[in-house]
């Protein structure tokens, strides 16, 4: 069990291939994360932001899922690089990260793994965000989407939304807000 905690987590879930971290890079429109509002196109991206004096951001670009990570891979990654950095970046932790709905790889599916993430870390709030529908402009199966809606709810700290990401950059700001702690 890790020695901090994660204020809060966003997670941004969709099928292989449909805008989870184009949708998370636009988090960039918002200043304080040091682009002066610009959404980067840089593959490789810093892993960390500074949110305030003692807040810190861990933006994850990749889906564990793609990585072929199973999820204590996936967790113990997340703790071991956040432990290097404290208490350099400060002791409250924030998370981004893409998530695919369904079980692939290793990895469980997008409930599941909340709760996992949930439980290991003691997250105090936990934002899942779908993308429905996606920037093909498909959506999930009604029935998988209610399912994992349902089955999400009994998940500790959790909140659940969907998001039009059929236009890449609107949604930026919007995910951003979630670590705005004014």
């Amino acid at each position: 069990m890790p020695a901090f905690d994660f204020e809060r987590v966003l997670f941004v879930v969709g099928d292989p291939n449909t805008g989870k971290s184009t949708q998370l890079r636009s988090m960039f429109r918002d200043t304080r994360f040091g682009k002066m509002g610009i959404i980067p196109t840089d593959n490789k991206l810093s892993d960390f932001y500074r949110l305030s004096n003692e807040r810190c951001l861990y933006l994850r670009l990749t889906s564990p899922h793609e990585m072929n990570e199973s999820a204590n891979e996936f967790l113990k990654k997340t703790a071991t690089k956040i432990a290097a950095k404290i208490p350099r970046l400060g002791s409250r932790w924030n998370f981004a990260c893409p998530l695919q709905p369904n079980k692939e790889n290793k990895m469980p599916d997008v409930v599941d793994t909340c709760l996992k993430f949930a439980n290991y870390f003691r997250t105090e709030r936990m934002r899942v965000v779908f993308l429905n529908p996606n920037w093909r402009g498909d959506s999930l199966p009604r029935s998988a989407y209610i399912g994992f809606i349902d089955r999400l709810r009994k998940v500790p700290s959790v909140e659940i939304c969907s998001i039009d990401a059929r236009d890449r950059t609107v949604n930026g700001l919007f995910l951003a807000d979630f670590f705005d702690f004014t």
